[in-house]
């Protein structure tokens, strides 16, 4: 296992990050019961596409410091709830964040193997956004089934990082994911999927695939989207933040999933991020897109608390 990280290569405001290197058999788990962590059937999902124009980002022109780096697995914990966050991570060369395969090079991250991935601890973002460009994307090279590009979760409770794929990841109770559907999906080649779950059943962090236990829960996924991948720069952002979950590509709103009326809100105990999923070490018809370049990561937000646990 190759790991890589570089703590000077972070902008921060405010907080600091612990972004340092810590030393499916089936698919996702299918529970219709919101919040349980697992995906539920990808076939006939509804596509919410909500009112309004994307956040902006503050990357540019914002005051910064650099991060006092601690870490490994777990060190992502809330600090001081209400103080903004940013970290800047360009990928070119070098990164701050814990690297399992691929290859950092001048123009970025490049995927070598379908089990690649990326991942960082962070400061708990109650509100936020993850926003990065990939470049060297196209049919070609999105073959496999589910081209899983990003993963949000939680980390905490002592999961060991880089997270295991079941049940660690797979009935994670707080978990978000950005999908791309490859060749093997012909009835929705290219099309994005976004997967927001949210179960505050606290400690050990995740289910063993039951319902979640908790009264107040969400789960929702929905696909849709521009099918097209040309190999050009494409910068996608998911935000969450006002009871809404948003996925944008280029600026543009692909989908939103509304999760305003459902009692929970996002506090998980420890927030995890990942460029790639655990599920690729599990099934081979998921993964990451081999040769595809991911740079200009972008992950900024406000801190706040955990969401008390309902049991």
């Amino acid at each position: 296992m190759h790991v890589t990280t570089r703590a000077a290569a972070i902008a921060i405001l405010g907080v600091a990050c612990a972004c340092s290197a810590s030393a499916e058999p089936d698919e996702d788990a299918r529970s219709s019961t919101a919040g349980s962590g697992g995906e539920t059937s990808g076939s006939g999902a509804s596509s919410s596409n909500g009112a309004g124009g994307e956040p902006s980002s503050s990357s540019s022109g914002a005051s910064s410091s650099t991060a006092a780096a601690s870490g490994g697995a777990g060190g992502g914990g809330g600090g001081q709830s209400g103080q903004p966050f940013q970290m800047v991570d360009s990928l070119a060369g070098a990164t701050m964040g814990n690297v399992v395969g691929g290859s950092l090079g001048p123009d970025g991250w490049t995927v070598t193997d379908r089990t690649d991935r990326l991942w960082w601890a962070l400061p708990r973002l109650v509100e936020g956004s993850v926003e990065f460009t990939v470049t060297n994307l196209t049919l070609a090279n999105l073959t496999v089934n589910d081209n899983e590009v990003l993963a949000i979760y939680d980390g905490g409770w002592g999961i060991a990082e880089p997270i295991a794929y079941n049940p660690e990841y797979r009935n994670n109770y707080y978990k978000g994911m950005i999908r791309i559907y490859g060749t093997n999906e012909p009835e929705r080649t290219g099309q994005q999927k976004t997967i927001w779950f949210m179960c505050p059943a606290g400690s050990p962090g995740y289910g063993q695939g039951e319902p979640c236990p908790c009264a107040s829960s969400f789960g929702e996924e929905t696909y849709s989207g521009d099918p097209s991948w040309d190999g050009s720069p494409q910068v996608l952002r998911i935000t969450w933040a006002a009871g809404k979950t948003t996925l944008y590509r280029n600026g543009a709103e692909v989908h939103a999933l509304d999760w305003s009326g459902s009692g929970v809100t996002f506090g998980p105990s420890e927030l995890h991020v990942s460029l790639g999923t655990s599920r690729s070490t599990a099934v081979d018809t998921a993964g990451m897109p081999v040769g595809a370049v991911f740079s200009n990561v972008v992950i900024e937000g406000i801190t706040g608390p955990e969401t008390p646990a309902c049991q």
